[in-house]
């Protein structure tokens, strides 16, 4: 029988001996050291290789885009802006809120890396600066997105400063609704949150759309209260966003819940064919009825125009139109061609031109004392999901093009490459191994 000692006393003969080593078959010292230092190289590479995935996975899990340094907050009027086009954080971005003002407040898809190769999706609030149009998420505590969408649960203020929102309570399990406890308000130059609540009301029942006054000192909501359901138990509330005051505007009992409207000054709400208009720091209030039933209604710059949407009233009241003039007793019955069905007004490009909008897709600049209009395209990825909400008070500056948003792509791809080829390295480093094995064998 051949022995491994006689295969390596034939191989032996062959090699040089080594010296001093005259006690060994001729050759075999020098062989054995050889054959000892590949053996080496091989298990350190394998440890290399291994080493190097471990640090691959740990970096995959800990990667992140870093987000742009935050600008002043503290910026002049005329250097805030609306952009051509709303476009949202992209989907892997970690983008923060953005420092200061905003042009627009929106939803979008969010997507965060679990581990190497998993993901986990959410649709996230996030707002585009008005400043140099970056985009990053929005953190507001106690909003549930996925169970209340945008429209209706937030508002944007019309100078772009604070972002207003319902306030619901920690929900019992995931995907479960959360009760509504009241509302929040982000001041977005200071990043500072503040709380409003009813203090009679623990929990909001069928609370309304919230809209900022005018001036975007007031946050505007109606909720119902203890007396019982239906539009009657309906009171309207104001809340300082400075101070977190509340001012009753209406108490319970009016048939319809009201539609807020805008002025450059106090709160403007409409019900039936009645516009409202109440000072808060005097008290003074004014109704003016109109032929038409009021869907929403706003004076223009320095109360020098006047804009309302309205419909024949009734149940059947028909379609909605545009009724504008540079004075309310102008504009009350004089309805302006436009080629769109009007449902917003969203603010005033100066005191002729008022900006009406159809759910924020399409939208009109319209000249109140010639009818005349212009056309904005606003269709972006950024409607996908809601049409994003706009500081109605920027559009008397001019808009400027769309920024390009960061974040698009998975961040961990040169991760995974890395690790692709560190794994197809290692792997023909054990096969070459296994194969001088078999061979030596």
């Amino acid at each position: 029988m051949i022995t491994l000692r006689d295969r390596l006393a034939d191989l032996a003969d062959t090699a040089e001996q080594a010296p001093g080593d005259d006690h060994l078959v001729p050759g075999a010292a020098a062989l054995w050291e050889r054959g000892v230092r590949r053996a080496r190289l091989r298990r350190s590479a394998s440890v290399a290789a291994v080493a190097a995935v471990v640090v691959l996975v740990a970096a995959g899990l800990a990667v992140r885009t870093d987000p742009p340094a935050p600008l002043p907050a503290d910026v002049p009027f005329e250097r805030l802006h609306l952009p051509e086009q709303v476009r949202p954080p992209g989907t892997w971005s970690d983008a923060e809120a953005p420092a200061g003002p905003l042009a627009a407040v929106g939803l979008f898809l969010r997507t965060r890396p679990e581990g190497l190769f998993g993901e986990r999706q959410s649709l996230e609030v996030f707002g585009v600066s008005a400043v140099d149009g970056r985009a990053g998420w929005l953190d507001l505590p106690g909003v549930s997105v996925e169970s209340q969408g945008l429209v209706g649960w937030f508002a944007l203020s019309p100078d772009g400063r604070w972002v207003g929102w319902t306030r619901h309570e920690e929900p019992r399990r995931a995907g479960a609704s959360a009760p509504q406890v009241g509302w929040s308000v982000l001041d977005t130059t200071t990043g500072e949150v503040r709380e409003l609540a009813d203090p009679r009301v623990r929990r909001v029942v069928d609370a309304t759309d919230l809209a900022f006054s005018g001036d975007s000192r007031l946050l505007l909501t109606s909720h119902e209260v203890r007396s019982g359901p239906g539009p009657r138990s309906h009171r309207f509330v104001a809340f300082d966003v400075r101070t977190g005051e509340r001012t009753v505007v209406e108490q319970p009992g009016e048939k319809w819940v009201p539609s807020f409207g805008s002025s450059p000054s106090g709160i403007v709400w409409s019900r039936g064919q009645t516009v409202h208009r109440l000072d808060p720091l005097t008290g003074e209030r004014r109704a003016r009825p109109l032929p038409q039933s009021v869907v929403v209604a706003s004076w223009g710059p320095d109360d020098r125009a006047f804009a309302y949407v309205g419909r024949r009233p009734g149940a059947e009241g028909g379609r909605e139109r545009l009724y504008a003039g540079r004075s309310v007793a102008e504009a009350r019955d004089r309805a302006l061609p436009l080629d769109v069905r009007p449902g917003q007004l969203l603010g005033w490009r100066d005191e002729r031109h008022v900006v009406v909008g159809h759910w924020r897709t399409t939208v009109r600049v319209v000249d109140v004392v010639t009818g005349e209009s212009e056309s904005v395209d606003l269709g972006s990825a950024a409607s996908r999901y809601s049409a994003p909400l706009l500081a109605g008070d920027l559009w008397q500056n001019p808009m400027v093009p769309a920024v390009e948003q960061a974040g698009g792509s998975d961040p961990r791809r040169p991760y995974h490459l890395g690790a692709a080829v560190v794994g197809a390295a290692a792997l023909v480093g054990l096969l070459w191994a296994r194969r001088r094995r078999r061979v030596r064998g």
